[in-house]
């Protein structure tokens, strides 16, 4: 764990055997009992841990890093030769966080990106996608910088989006002042599952957007230069065309449904 503050959350929920921090298990002696170690903490911090590795560690090891460049350096420069360390990024979860929420379920018909450093030994991969698929998760191979650059999209940026969109609302003056005087919300679902990500993990996302700042900026130049477009044909100087609106539209329905693959499980988890 992260804090002694979750570890003692941990304790209390009986999450696990025994629990460590990541400064107990920095100073443990014991490397050699344990047959798979799994970083389940910030990115940032899981680069750290890989530092402190036993360069002779024999069993396992995977992460649940959400960006991979930082980790498979890492991985590189304290592995230089052979090793048993392939990366993982099990795609779910949901905005809230900390043992509390742990679901059984929560892998059962999910993606798991595996990322393999240099010099990663075969078996390892093999062993870790049974595990993965152990838990219900299927699996897919993707390199370092192609896996930063997909997940910027799909991932850090809309987290950052839905983080401005709830802050703009919040403080446009109307907004503000006939939410006061509602008795319940004044949004609908459009807004709420727009924003639902803006409360995820500070700390989490914070180390997230550092790791891959390269990609999360080019993907939002990205959308930038689509939002000016489409302000260009908002301009009040401008005529709106209804079909082209419904073009908009319907393209955006086929895209949704081509990256969701028809499968569309926003209740799920």
């Amino acid at each position: 764990m992260s804090s002694s503050k979750s570890k003692a959350k941990g304790e209390s929920l009986k999450s696990a055997d025994t629990i460590l921090t990541s400064e107990e298990f920095r100073s443990s002696k014991s490397w050699k009992d344990y047959d798979f170690i799994i970083f389940g903490v910030p990115v940032d911090l899981t680069v750290k841990l890989i530092a402190q590795l036993p360069p002779d560690y024999s069993g396992m090891i995977t992460d649940l890093g959400s960006t991979k460049k930082d980790i498979i350096q890492a991985v590189e420069t304290r592995f230089p030769d052979g090793h048993n360390y392939v990366s993982s990024h099990p795609m779910c979860g949901s905005e809230e966080s900390g043992l509390e929420f742990a679901n059984v379920l929560l892998y059962e018909g999910r993606l798991c990106i595996l990322t393999s450093p240099k010099n990663a030994k075969p078996e390892i991969k093999d062993r870790l996608e049974n595990f993965w698929k152990f838990v219900g998760a299927e699996t897919i191979e993707i390199s370092a910088e192609e896996h930063d650059s997909i997940l910027s999209y799909l991932s850090h940026s809309p987290h950052i989006l839905s983080s401005i969109m709830a802050d703009w609302a919040a403080n446009q003056k109307t907004v503000k002042r006939y939410t006061d005087l509602s008795p319940i919300p004044l949004n609908g679902g459009g807004f709420r599952d727009m924003t639902r990500i803006a409360g995820s993990n500070p700390k989490m996302w914070a180390a997230i957007f550092g790791s891959n700042q390269n990609e999360i900026y080019k993907s939002l130049l990205d959308y930038r230069d689509r939002l000016d477009s489409i302000l260009e044909k908002l301009n009040p100087k401008n005529t709106l065309d209804p079909k082209e609106w419904e073009r908009f539209m319907e393209t955006s329905r086929i895209s949704r449904d081509y990256i969701l693959k028809n499968q569309d499980d926003s209740k799920k988890h």
